[in-house]
Order: structure tokens, then C-alpha cells, then sequence
């Protein structure tokens, strides 16, 4: 028997994140794929579940298309990386190409290219459509446009209907694959030890390793310093 829970948005954020980061996704696309993952797991993809298919193609990988002009067609070229890698880098694609006056582009050798059908919300944000047209395999026209700005004031304006339902209500998942991806996410942190709490610049332990408080790096760094042992964080 499947047994479901509910997750809010900051969980799935920290785990699919980690989770990105101990896959060996590189660095600085991190941030913006988890965004696109979570955008559309939102929008009713099940994309949380494609990007642990999809697991050993994170290490190395390309994080843009190969575009090229075929007449007046603008072609994007996946080079068969997965499309939660490549869902950042569309948009961007997708908000050039409406500037410079194309209704359309085409992508193709990107599997799993039906998840940019979930990105509307994600897209919006970023001032572009996003519609699929001819799917095949793991090829795709895609149709956009320009659309007005959202509000940003409060910030949560700025989100789809689908996203603020998850921020409201959280994301239904399946509970043995949410923590068996959470205890994967967890290798990307570091052991606790004197380095990580430096690192971290804001709790404070006594010397049986108890917690005391948080601090700010500047208070915690004051405090070592006038501890009389710079290379300790933990005081008695």
C-alpha cells in the first residue's frame, strides 16, 4: 500500500536541491533547475520522480541548448541532455527569440521534452508563453509570446495559481520515494564538526556539544576571538 504525505514548498526545495547537488549537477544550475523541477511537479508533471530516473546523467552535464537558424526556423539542440537539465536555459531561448520577433522554436534530442509542457507558470514569471505543439519522441515546437509582468508585491503575486496552491497546501508525494530521496539529498552535507559550524557562522555550543544559541558571523567571529581560542567555536 502506497502511503502518501504532503510536503511544503521549503521541504521539497532543500531536498531536491541537496539532491541535485549530491547527484553532481553543476553548481551554478542548481538553483534555477530545482525551480524549474518544482515548477512543474506543480503544474501536475511528475517531475520529481524524472529527475531520479534520470540520476546518473547529472555529473558533467550541459546546462544549454545548441541553437542554430534553419531558414527562419530557430532550432534548439539538446544534445540528448534530460529536460530538467535544459528547462532554465528554454526560457532564456524562448525570451530571445520572442524579442527578436519569432512565434516559435524548435527543440529536438532533449528526452523527457514533455516536461516543458508544465513550465507555463515558470514561464509567465519570466515574461514568455510556453506551448507544445507537435510532440514526438524527444522533439517538440513550441509556440510563445510575450505576456505582461506579474505583481511582485507581495512576492507569492508573482506565482501561478498551481504554485500558490503549493504554497499554501504543500506538494502530495508519495512518502517512501519523498524520504528516500531526502536521505539520498543528505550526502551533499558536510559531517558536523568545527569546520561545517564555522561554515555555517551561527550556532554556538557548549563543550559537551549542546546547543547554546545562534549567532550572526560577525557576532560568532567577535566571540571566538574573545574566547581567547580562535580555533574553537565551542565555549564552556
Amino acid at each position: 500500500m502506497t502511503t502518501q504525505m504532503r510536503a511544503s514548498a521549503r521541504e521539497m526545495r532543500h531536498m531536491v536541491g541537496r539532491y541535485l547537488h549530491a547527484r553532481n549537477c553543476p553548481g551554478y544550475a542548481v538553483n534555477a533547475v530545482r525551480d524549474a523541477i518544482m515548477a512543474a511537479q506543480a503544474e501536475g508533471y511528475d517531475a520529481v520522480s524524472y529527475m531520479e530516473d534520470v540520476r546518473e546523467h547529472y555529473a558533467g552535464a550541459r546546462t544549454s541548448f545548441v541553437v542554430e537558424l534553419q531558414g527562419d526556423e530557430i532550432v534548439l539542440d539538446g544534445a540528448n541532455t534530460p529536460a530538467p537539465l535544459l528547462a532554465p536555459a528554454l526560457i532564456d531561448e524562448l525570451a530571445l527569440a520572442v524579442a527578436a520577433g519569432a512565434r516559435s522554436v524548435r527543440v529536438h534530442k532533449v528526452p523527457g521534452v514533455t516536461l516543458f509542457a508544465a513550465l507555463s507558470e515558470y514561464a509567465a514569471v519570466r515574461g514568455v508563453s510556453v506551448t507544445l505543439t507537435r510532440i514526438a519522441d524527444d522533439a517538440a515546437t513550441i509556440a510563445a509570446s510575450a505576456v505582461p509582468p506579474r505583481a511582485t508585491d507581495p512576492a507569492a503575486l508573482a506565482a501561478g495559481p498551481a504554485m500558490q496552491r503549493i504554497l499554501r497546501d504543500g506538494y502530495e508525494m508519495d512518502a517512501d520515494q519523498f524520504w528516500r530521496l531526502f536521505h539520498e539529498s543528505n550526502e551533499a552535507l558536510t559531517p558536523d564538526s568545527e569546520l561545517s559550524r564555522r561554515h555555517a557562522g551561527t550556532q554556538i555550543y557548549d563543550a559537551d556539544g549542546n546547543l547554546l544559541g545562534e549567532a550572526s558571523e560577525e557576532v560568532y567571529q567577535h566571540l571566538r576571538s574573545a574566547s581567547g581560542t580562535p580555533d574553537s567555536a565551542v565555549f564552556a
